[in-house]
């Protein structure tokens, strides 16, 4: 794939917005959407790049596929886990610091989020678990769909698209449960079916249409991060459509032209650096944040925790993320 650094200009705003609402600051109610985004946004990258490799081989390699994740994603998470277990005691004494890193650390919060409210301080891994378990099934519907036609994916793509929204309101209606339904991958996927869409879908809108739903999606966004409502089973069922189409509309606009004020704001430098370490901005922000957000003014609590977290992630994507990346960059160039 070709980069494009305003996608990474994209996974900055989302995880700020995280970072946000986690932080409690006024008016950002509806932070919880930039995750939205990066279920929109994963979706588009894993099909763009696992149908490049069909495209070109006929197949997927699948044991590299995982290797090149696990490489990718563990490393950083199991250093913060690691983090998390040397401080529980003395910060988080009622947690249980070998239950809380197991969980997310074989990516199950997402159920136990769902079923049990575990583990609470590191709820936010969640998210990692719908993508790793995304990340497992994906690969092999694409080796399954590989004999058919852009235009029948498409069409195949759509109709995952709406059943997994179907699933998440029948979810959300029949059990009234925001736990149950919030953190489950499989009522969690929609975003992901999108951004699956997105990647195949061969049409892509000329740079006046392209500026036009960027601004349309963005307006969007914007209310939906001010007044979305959180833990409401109706805003999961109803509004997650209204979320999910406009990170979709947003993620159109930017692959489809430069030519915009919004590619170009994406792509500032520093929104695009602060994307490409924002995996380790997530993953650190949130134990903090829920230490502080109790005891400090949410302007200060967010400053902290954001100001931590840039730092920490900017040293781990150096010495972490950056060496690995190498890595995986030499064995793709082995492989071919």
């Amino acid at each position: 794939m070709q980069y494009n650094p305003a996608l990474d200009g994209l996974r900055a705003i989302a995880v700020m917005a995280v970072v946000a609402f986690h932080c409690r600051l006024p008016f950002t109610g509806g932070g919880s959407i930039g995750v939205d985004l990066f279920f929109v946004l994963s979706g588009y990258l894993i099909t763009s790049i696992l149908r490049s490799e069909v495209m070109e081989t006929g197949t997927v390699s699948l044991s590299r596929f995982y290797w090149r994740r696990a490489l990718r994603l563990w490393p950083p998470l199991l250093l913060m886990l690691a983090a998390y277990a040397a401080v529980a005691p003395a910060l988080f004494p009622a947690r249980d610091a070998i239950i809380d890193t197991t969980l997310a650390a074989t990516y199950l919060t997402d159920y136990a989020m769902a079923f049990w409210h575990e583990p609470l301080m590191l709820g936010h891994t969640w998210s990692l678990s719908v993508e790793e378990h995304f990340y497992l099934i994906w690969p092999l519907v694409i080796l399954a769909t590989r004999a058919l036609s852009q235009r029948a994916l498409a069409r195949f793509l759509i109709v995952a698209f709406v059943a997994a929204t179907a699933w998440r309101i029948a979810d959300a209606l029949i059990w009234e449960d925001w736990y149950r339904t919030y953190y489950r991958f499989d009522t969690r996927m929609s975003g992901l079916m999108l951004g699956g869409l997105i990647a195949v879908v061969p049409w892509r809108p000329n740079p006046r249409s392209a500026a036009m739903i960027g601004r349309l999606a963005t307006y969007v966004l914007i209310v939906g991060f001010l007044t979305f409502p959180f833990r409401s089973p109706a805003f999961i069922a109803w509004g997650g459509i209204v979320v999910d189409l406009a990170a979709g509309g947003l993620i159109l606009s930017v692959i489809s032209t430069e030519a915009t004020k919004l590619h170009r704001f994406l792509t500032l430098r520093p929104l695009v650096y602060l994307g490409v370490i924002s995996y380790s901005v997530y993953l650190w922000h949130y134990p903090l944040s829920r230490l502080l957000r109790y005891e400090l003014p949410s302007g200060l609590t967010f400053l902290v925790v954001a100001g931590f977290a840039i730092v920490v992630a900017a040293l781990s994507y150096e010495f972490i993320e950056k060496p690995l990346k190498t890595v995986r960059r030499r064995q793709a160039e082995v492989a071919i």
